[in-house]
């Protein structure tokens, strides 16, 4: 989720095809295809192609996530470098007992170093974070995100956006959240390949 050309390149291969995570995979695909230049048709025939070839069945208004992905002016992020410190851990260690909820904190630590904004906000899918943890996304939510809260490592944003009706299954568990914890991105260990389990192993 940090790398996304490699994410999509995993999706492409038949790799992590969570089908709980289907929209964001379809999502992603459709901006990686836009990107070879293809238009909406053979978007659409490109990510019905792959669905056949992993037998998936795609349960949503696929022209409305291609939509979506053309009108996204963000291209897929590579080569992006993102550094832990050791301040880094000290915080999640001081805060935290657990090993999963200390796995969480790390990869949205991760993940806002790479897309947080200025005011250290960003917007993640809880389903999208169960699929790259291998975690059970109502434990997810309900258990270690919770913690992270409770313990002031992050804290919800308030969304004042509107959704459209045909989003609403992606959106549903999309939320925005604010990173109290300090943010720079410096430090030795660096994430390799999206590989946020090695990492982790490294630093814990």
């Amino acid at each position: 989720m940090i790398n996304e050309v490699i994410e999509a390149n995993t999706y492409l291969n038949g790799e992590y095809l969570n089908k709980k995570n289907l929209f964001r995979i379809c999502y992603m695909l459709a901006k990686w295809f836009k990107e070879q230049g293809q238009t909406h048709i053979e978007i659409r025939d490109s990510i019905f192609n792959w669905a056949k070839k992993y037998n998936l069945f795609i349960p949503y208004n696929l022209n409305n996530i291609i939509y979506q992905a053309l009108d996204d002016k963000q291209r897929l992020k590579d080569n992006v470098v993102v550094k832990i410190n050791e301040k880094d851990t000290q915080e999640i260690n001081k805060r935290f007992d657990n090993k999963n909820t200390k796995l969480v904190a790390l990869a949205m630590l991760c993940y806002a170093k790479a897309f947080a904004d200025r005011d250290k906000e960003f917007s993640l899918s809880s389903v999208a974070l169960s699929a790259w943890l291998d975690m059970n996304d109502s434990n997810l939510r309900n258990i270690y995100i919770r913690e992270l809260i409770d313990f002031g490592y992050i804290t919800k944003v308030e969304n004042t956006q509107n959704t459209h009706s045909w989003n609403k299954k992606k959106s549903s568990k999309t939320q925005k959240y604010k990173m109290l914890a300090d943010l720079h991105n410096s430090g030795e260990t660096q994430i390799m390949e999206n590989d946020i389990k090695s990492l982790f192993e490294k630093l814990f």
